[in-house]
């Protein structure tokens, strides 16, 4: 075991020190599937700077989702006590543009790397990917030859056979060290470590394809014969992984303060909830003069979704407003916790409620798809400033690296949620995380006798909802409670 001497610049938890040294000592990478909140970015730039002040590393590569590009010069700034320079992919120009200014600032590094020992250059996956058979970022990554390669939210090439994996996989296979970062390796399917501990060592899997990994360990059936039904070997495969895995969960490391989960059942206006158990039943009802029409279950599914929280979809695709009381009871409920002085977040799935409960509380403080991490950075630090003046709007599924909201907020509203229980996961790591220091409350906006529930209890349990939505139709009809 190599010796591990390194004066960190904050700071760590017992859990960062004893991952560090795991990291420090291993021969081609580790991998921190850790919980949101556990400081996995922390431990990734004390483990560049450690193994760049044993002179192991000098160039690093983070590839990361487009929402963190800009979090990477803060943490490294915030965490690193060796001298740094950075280039982060420029989030305008074209993908040539982006060469040349990566090109550029190599040539400019070449001087000045005394002064600056750490040079770390941050990517997001998309763009890496091969296009009409050219891909110039990753060429030129390649070409650069880093010596450490940091996978951050690794889970986004758990895909073997997907573009952005494969290009990962190579670029790996270059560098000296790969480090994974993951709160939620696995989703669905325990057979997603392959593409990921790929990345460190092929050898980990003894070399084997992807074929012959998901039939060794994978039970394979159904009518179409490539449906998972169970796994075979599982001692085997975590005897496998294990050495090259650190894990922590919140709970067992971190002095958090308490989390309480409450349900808020809302009432339906009778002549609306009728329309709904209509719907439920049939898969079509006329509601304001619309046709409200779903010839296949998943779209039956999404259309019941919805109907619980404020505009549904016509057989048109025409908007129409369906249900308002969940928008009531929340607005009555954010005012509660406002004149309390909690300052409050809210996490939707759809536009359509996203654009509405900003209008309602005429926030300015809402994140969506297609929302830059410049951007989402100056949200996040004008609410934290402003003291949550304004209940700030987050579509579920852009969740991730959003980090600080934890400094001032503990009370989060889950307006309507998707099918990923890692957007699910990553959502409620946004406040229980290390620094909050006040008691958590989740509150979940659900319609009386309404998928809202069911979709809830899928998440919890982890299930994969559409699947058993397909195997099971008849859950989507309104079962009334009996007393």
């Amino acid at each position: 075991m190599r010796s591990l001497e390194y004066q960190f610049k904050t700071p760590p938890y017992q859990h960062q020190a004893e991952a560090l040294k795991r990291v420090f000592n291993s021969d081609k990478g580790h991998a921190l599937f850790m919980d949101p909140g556990t400081g996995k970015t922390k431990i990734a730039v004390d483990s560049a700077a450690a193994l760049q002040m044993s002179g192991q590393v000098k160039k690093v590569l983070v590839l990361c989702p487009i929402n963190a590009l800009t979090v990477w010069p803060k943490e490294l700034n915030k965490h690193s006590p060796v001298p740094f320079s950075s280039f982060v992919r420029p989030e305008t120009g074209s993908v040539f543009d982006k060469v040349e200014g990566f090109k550029e600032w190599q040539e400019s590094e070449k001087d000045s790397w005394l002064e600056m020992p750490l040079q770390v250059a941050v990517f997001n996956y998309e763009s890496i990917i091969t296009r009409n058979k050219k891909a110039p970022i990753f060429d030129a990554l390649m070409k650069w030859k880093p010596d450490m390669v940091i996978l951050d939210e690794s889970q986004k090439i758990k895909s073997a056979t997907a573009k952005r994996s494969k290009q990962t996989h190579k670029i790996c296979a270059s560098a000296k060290f790969t480090l994974l970062l993951t709160g939620t390796p696995v989703g669905k399917n325990l057979l997603d470590l392959y593409s990921q501990l790929k990345c460190i060592d092929p050898q980990i899997w003894d070399n084997i394809s992807w074929t012959d990994f998901r039939y060794k360990y994978g039970i394979w059936g159904g009518k179409s014969g490539y449906e998972l039904l169970g796994y075979r070997m599982v001692d085997d495969l975590e005897k496998r992984y294990s050495p090259f895995v650190s894990s922590a969960r919140k709970e067992d490391c971190l002095d958090l303060p308490p989390v309480t989960d409450i349900n808020v059942d809302v009432r339906w206006d009778p002549k609306v909830f009728a329309s709904y158990e209509r719907f439920s039943l049939d898969g079509m009802v006329v509601h304001k003069r619309h046709m409200i029409f779903a010839p296949i279950v998943l779209t039956k599914l999404l259309r019941l979704q919805e109907m619980t929280g404020y505009v549904v979809h016509d057989e048109e695709g025409k908007s129409v407003v369906f249900n308002e009381n969940k928008l009531l009871h929340t607005v009555d409920l954010v005012d509660n916790l406002s004149e309390a002085g909690e300052p409050v977040i809210i996490f939707a799935r759809f536009k359509s409620e996203l654009a509405e409960l900003q209008k309602v509380f005429d926030t300015p403080y809402v994140i969506r798809g297609g929302v830059s991490a410049k951007q989402r950075g100056r949200l996040i630090d004008k609410w934290i400033m402003k003291g949550g003046d304004k209940p700030f709007i987050i579509q579920i599924a852009s969740g991730e690296a959003l980090d600080g909201l934890q400094k001032i907020c503990s009370k989060a509203i889950f307006y309507s949620v998707d099918y990923s229980w890692i957007n699910y996961f990553q959502a409620r790591g946004r406040i229980d995380r290390a620094g909050q220091t006040k008691p958590i409350i989740f509150y979940h906006m659900c319609m009386s006798e309404s998928i809202d529930y069911m979709v809830l209890q899928a998440l919890k349990e982890k299930q994969d909802l559409e699947k058993l939505v397909k195997d099971n139709p008849d859950l989507l009809v309104v079962v009334r409670d009996q007393k």
